[in-house]
């Protein structure tokens, strides 16, 4: 399945042959290479029309118009419309994964890669931050998007930044080679200067909370729980959250027992290799929460509140997704969160912010 970061234009051939740039050597062309959970070459022709009309240049062999720029979400100053549209597009090729990335609930990354790359960024959804390493455990620090990523201009950063913004957890991987099946595409005239920036975008990164020790590390002979008053508030803690499990249908599972809670983390990571060990509940309870599958990213859920009446559990969860005309990377996903409640539960009911049953 082809996957894209905006909808992919068939440029149209033989589109106003007759028609030229004027002063050719100001044509500039700049690329950004994605690929991973989006894959799609955007291509920004830079230059200037005589008089305001209309002009051409052949991309990839193919004769495509050139006006003024249009109103468009990746649109750059001092860029030209290609067709019609802000940006010329094309697919980009399959390529092996370079890059796994694993956050930590204390702000640390896990970095798994083989080689191949320069810099590791990392959205939340939100905010951007810079990983400080290509390996190991690293920590980041806060930036401004994309800037700075290998040959993008400060404005080309800024439009992909805010385009990955909202679709959940990513990293996104400046490759430090473009990869030969997308070398630079053949232009006429000749372009002054010829920029290419690759970029493997890691959608769905989890986040793992420290594991918790098991009830006998921490007391030999625990006691039973003290029952809390009707409508209490309860303590809670996330331990985990992504978007990639093998759960299908929305749902809750509850675990009480260390099989329980080895069997809900095995729904949530899909038995991916490199899963972290579920912990044991001891005399807590581990309530996983699954949205079910979704056919973009963008997606997420979290816990907000706890509150126990009558032996019955309910926890508030809060659920994200992508805003209407938001851009999407075009994955299938399956959100889930678990969390650790203080006390043991049988009843347990998931609500939203309204208080009505999750879907």
């Amino acid at each position: 399945m082809k996957k894209s970061l905006l909808p992919v234009f068939l440029l149209s051939a033989g589109l106003f042959s007759a028609c030229t740039m004027t002063g050719p050597g100001n044509l500039r062309v700049h690329e950004a290479l994605l690929y991973g959970g989006t894959q799609e070459r955007i291509v920004w022709v830079y230059g200037s029309l005589t008089g305001g009309a209309g002009g051409s240049l052949k991309l990839g062999g193919q004769t495509a118009e050139l006006r003024a720029q249009v109103e468009d979400a990746v649109a750059v100053p001092g860029t030209l419309s290609v067709n019609g549209k802000a940006t010329y597009r094309q697919p980009t090729s399959g390529i092996t994964a370079p890059l796994n990335v694993t956050r930590r609930a204390n702000g640390s990354f896990d970095v798994v890669t083989p080689g191949g790359l320069s810099a590791v960024y990392y959205t939340d959804g939100q905010t951007w931050s810079k990983l400080g390493g290509l390996s190991g455990t690293v920590g980041a620090s806060s930036v401004n998007g994309l800037q700075s990523a290998g040959q993008l201009t400060a404005e080309e950063a800024g439009v992909l930044s805010k385009a990955l913004l909202g679709q959940g957890p990513l990293a996104v991987g400046v490759l430090s080679a473009v990869p030969a099946a997308d070398a630079p595409l053949d232009v006429e005239p000749k372009p002054g200067e010829y920029l290419q920036t690759a970029l493997y975008v890691l959608p769905n990164v989890a986040t793992v909370a420290a594991q918790i020790p098991a009830a006998s590390a921490l007391n030999p002979t625990p006691s039973s729980p003290t029952p809390l008053p009707t409508g209490a508030r309860v303590n809670f803690t996330e331990l985990a959250s992504g978007s990639q499990s093998g759960v299908t249908e929305a749902g809750v599972t509850v675990a009480a027992t260390p099989a329980d809670a080895a069997a809900l983390y095995a729904q949530a990571y899909s038995r991916q290799t490199g899963a972290p060990t579920a912990p044991d509940p001891g005399n807590a309870t581990i309530v996983g929460i699954f949205l079910g599958q979704r056919t973009t990213g963008g997606y997420g859920v979290s816990v907000i509140g706890a509150s126990v009446s009558g032996g019955t559990l309910t926890l508030v969860a809060q659920v994200r997704a992508p805003k209407p005309g938001s851009i999407t990377t075009q994955a299938i996903t399956s959100p889930w969160t678990i969390v650790r409640v203080d006390g043991k539960y049988q009843n347990v009911q998931v609500v939203d912010e309204r208080g009505q049953p999750l879907r």
